[in-house]
């Protein structure tokens, strides 16, 4: 009687297991269906090489910003202006210029119908410093702005000066054609977007909302297409940013008797501070899978059958899905909040105990954690009073030193839909998806006027032009300012002309649409995967506003 229980159990279990394998197989099998390829679209052809040269001449200009605002230099925001006119008369005599605390720029090109939302255009204007010695590792000089071996080279062609000129050259280009957009098109290029944008992209912003201006949609910088972004998928990925994560950085600070080297005490400032940073690097942040799945409904598809089998099972494989991406520090910033020491004073004097510590660490905040839970979880983790938390600059976490993660565009709006389409038709190779984006750009400042804040260069990136971003070596390829310009003109052409009543709400289609979920944000907002269905339907709902988009 034991013996056929115990064979029933058995049994029971097996057909458990099998039912369990065939589920996970299925679900597997069922994951993410292949992108469809777009139509080909003939782009304007554009002179890469002229291109070039104009990027190198405002590379040329030394318009790096500083928080200390008497290391501005000025004359290089001004000369990069006066460039400007030389270079795009169309755009000067056609667009209305206003310059926002000196430096920034706000352009307006009316458009015909002004009952329709505007859109708007950004990129900005400064660079970060390089090293500019022998020693420094550049190929040519960061802000020589050569063209040699088929790129131009230096400071800005890929951060993102690059984004101005082509902007600007897509713009005059238009002009010259006689194109005048249906909605109202705005220009705004930033002057300190690397240490914060508060006084250009965030001063155009609160200029535009003063004047009741709501946008219906915004591109900046933020995605481009990359080669070799997810490991182990030969294929190139068009990542449009829908939002990106918050930022803050904190001061920790650490005082003790000092005293003569010859006698220390047990502790010591350096020690104390020490092991309080080495504690928040050995208990990081918790991961959360919820962001890296979303992105992943649109690329599982490419992925090998393994790693395919993990993502569409999060339920069964988690915990080894979190252990794995955890080790690339790309893959590893999309599932949790990042931890960075950057700064780290203390002592004058080899002989010498220091009375005072200090350091700082960044923290790049993933939609979910906010300020308060990040500083929650920093005290707990370092558990010692002795060492003092505070923001790195100003005296409150949200400010100056400190934001939340931004709001999250809609990918089932007309403007996300049609950006994804025209990447796909520019680049037929790469997969397209939306993307949290780990950095900062001005893009965030525009949430005062518009929830459909997108961000995406249109260039391919490898992994050696990642690295350059902010290092050494900086250089856009001649192919890439060409495509580039005429992505830019495409896209002016086609969002600029969008029928207005793209701007209300959506209705919900109930016609097997099936709809993937993922919360994201401090507030667990829903945010809908699109698929490839609903990027049909909305081709054929604007298919009458083709031929027009096309003119000029």
């Amino acid at each position: 009687m034991f013996g056929t229980v115990m064979a029933s159990i058995g049994i029971g279990l097996g057909v458990l297991v099998v039912f369990l394998a065939a589920f996970v197989i299925l679900k597997t099998l069922l994951y993410s269906p292949p992108q469809k390829k777009a139509d080909k679209k003939e782009f304007v052809d554009v002179d890469g090489q002229n291109v070039a040269e104009r990027l190198g001449l405002a590379v040329q200009q030394r318009t790096i910003s500083y928080h200390e605002p008497e290391k501005m230099d000025g004359n290089a925001f001004l000369g990069l202006h006066r460039l400007f006119q030389t270079l795009y008369p169309q755009v000067h005599a056609k667009l209305t210029r206003e310059i926002i605390n000196d430096y920034s720029l706000l352009f307006t090109w009316e458009g015909k119908d002004p009952s329709l939302k505007p859109i708007m255009l950004t990129s900005h204007l400064d660079v970060v410093p390089a090293d500019e010695s022998p020693e420094g590792g550049w190929t040519h000089p960061p802000f020589s702005g050569v063209v040699a071996d088929g790129y131009v080279w230096g400071r800005g062609t890929l951060d993102i000066k690059s984004g101005v000129i082509g902007i600007l050259e897509a713009v005059e280009y238009l002009l010259k054609q006689g194109f005048q957009p249906e909605r109202t098109v705005y220009l705004g290029f930033g002057h300190d977007e690397e240490i914060g944008g508060e006084r250009g992209a965030k001063a155009i912003a609160e200029l535009l909302n003063s004047r009741g201006v709501q946008l219906g949609s915004l591109l900046d910088e933020g995605g481009s297409v990359i080669d070799g972004f997810l490991p182990g998928v030969d294929r190139q990925v068009g990542v449009i940013g829908i939002s990106e994560k918050g930022y803050i950085s904190l001061k920790f600070t650490v005082e003790m008797d000092g005293g003569h080297s010859s006698m220390p005490a047990q502790e010591t400032a350096i020690g104390v501070l020490s092991r309080a940073i080495a504690s928040l690097e050995l208990n990081p942040m918790p991961p959360h899978l919820e962001v890296i799945e979303f992105l992943m409904s649109y690329l599982g598809s490419a992925l090998p059958f393994t790693q395919r089998l993990l993502f569409a099972n999060t339920w069964l494989f988690g915990g080894l899905l979190k252990k794995k991406l955890a080790e690339a520090n790309l893959l590893n910033a999309a599932i949790r909040t990042t931890t960075a020491p950057t700064i780290f004073n203390a002592g004058m004097k080899d002989n010498i105990l220091p009375a005072k510590a200090e350091a700082v660490v960044n923290f790049r905040i993933l939609p979910g954690d906010d300020l308060r839970t990040v500083y929650e979880m920093v005290l707990e983790r370092i558990n010692d009073e002795r060492v003092k938390v505070t923001p790195y600059q100003g005296e409150t976490l949200e400010g100056e030193s400190g934001w939340d993660p931004s709001p999250v565009a809609d990918t089932d709006s007309a403007y996300y839909l049609r950006l994804a389409r025209l990447t796909k038709e520019a680049f037929p190779d790469a997969l397209v998806a939306p993307y949290l984006v780990l950095g900062g750009t001005d893009a965030r400042h525009y949430g005062l006027v518009t929830p459909n804040a997108l961000r995406f260069t249109p260039i391919l990136m490898t992994k050696e032009g990642l690295a350059s971003v902010h290092g050494v070596n900086e250089k856009l390829s001649l192919k890439e300012c060409s495509r580039m310009v005429g992505f830019y003109i495409a896209y002016i052409q086609e969002i600029a002309n969008l029928p207005g009543d793209l701007d209300l709400e959506p209705e919900p289609e109930v016609e097997e649409i099936e709809e993937e979920l993922i919360a994201v944000g401090p507030e667990q907002e829903p945010v809908a995967a699109m698929g490839e269905a609903q990027l049909e339907e909305l081709d054929e709902a604007l298919e009458d506003t083709e031929e027009g988009s096309a003119e000029g």
